[in-house]
């Protein structure tokens, strides 16, 4: 059965892009990226405790090693950052021959490799690629020919993966093999009608469901395992980005979204485009899986 719920303003922080969001049980606060005003945010489960850090380059997603380390995909490659410092130190570089795509959405497996996938800022043209790093410290190429990576979520066992190339307005399921081979069979998963907006960031429930936010949709979707559109929670601004179930329970939703490119009039009517915004959709989520390998050696 299909129901609408309605998000509300947890946090007034007016992001430019807002993406990447994820909660750490061991700290109870959420943490995410305004990408384009390269900044990286965290509060506590009630948005308070407010923290914030300027950043060099734009960051699109990230992961926390065993330790709370960052490996973080700035828009240029992979680096290791100290979060006690915020001292970088390059891992990989991303695509130099395409100098117009940078980082933009990725997840950790369920075995806790992070994959992350590129976009082409000149017009969303497919020349990126989604990618996987792990303990082998290379970084492997898993499919080419994208615009735009988005919706990256793993079913609870690892064996399928989520993926949306957001110019084409889909959602595709891959069969994914635990053991980190090569991408399988893919499939249909969900196709976005044009009032639905653009497929961007997603997480999946304990259950197994899809949670997809839609950028210029005004919403997240909930999708069951085999597709059906289910519970919609519906937000007062555009541009929603991201989504991630956090709190002591697991049980709220907490949504970025993004002001990007918005006209004075289109600000002026949706004033909170930006913020972070959260919904009580009476499910649990999963905790976010951590990059498996500690980043830095253990001193002494």
């Amino acid at each position: 059965m299909t129901q609408d719920l309605e998000a509300r303003l947890l946090l007034d922080c007016r992001c430019e892009l807002g993406e990447g969001i994820q909660w750490r049980g061991d700290t109870q606060r959420l943490y995410w990226t305004d990408i384009h005003g390269k900044r990286f945010w965290s509060c506590d489960a009630e948005g308070g405790a407010v923290e914030t850090v300027d950043l060099p380059e734009r960051l699109g997603c990230f992961a926390f090693d065993p330790a709370g380390a960052i490996l973080a995909a700035f828009e240029s490659g992979l680096f290791r950052v100290d979060p006690a410092t915020w001292k970088r130190a390059r891992l990989s570089t991303f695509e130099p021959e395409h100098p117009t795509t940078r980082y933009n959405d990725g997840r950790c497996d369920r075995q806790g490799r992070f994959l992350a996938g590129g976009m082409n800022e000149d017009g969303l043209k497919p020349v990126s690629s989604l990618t996987r790093y792990g303990a082998a410290d290379e970084v492997e190429s898993l499919a080419a020919g994208i615009g735009c990576s988005n919706a990256i979520a793993f079913s609870p066992d690892g064996r399928r993966l989520y993926f949306a190339d957001t110019p084409a307005r889909t959602i595709w399921a891959y069969d994914y093999d635990p053991a980190g081979g090569p991408l399988g069979l893919r499939a249909v998963f969900a196709e976005m009608a044009e009032d639905e907006g653009f497929p961007d960031g997603a997480c999946v429930d304990a259950e197994g469901r899809l949670w997809n936010a839609q950028f210029n949709g005004a919403r997240v979707q909930c999708f069951t395992a085999d597709g059906e559109r289910r519970t919609r929670v519906r937000l007062p601004v555009p541009q929603v980005t991201c989504c991630c179930f956090g709190g002591p329970a697991l049980d709220r939703l907490y949504i970025t979204t993004a002001r990007e490119n918005m006209s004075e009039e289109d600000a002026a009517a949706a004033p909170l485009s930006g913020s972070l915004f959260v919904a009580e959709p009476g499910v649990a989520g999963l905790e976010e899986v951590r990059f498996a390998t500690s980043l830095f050696a253990p001193e002494g």
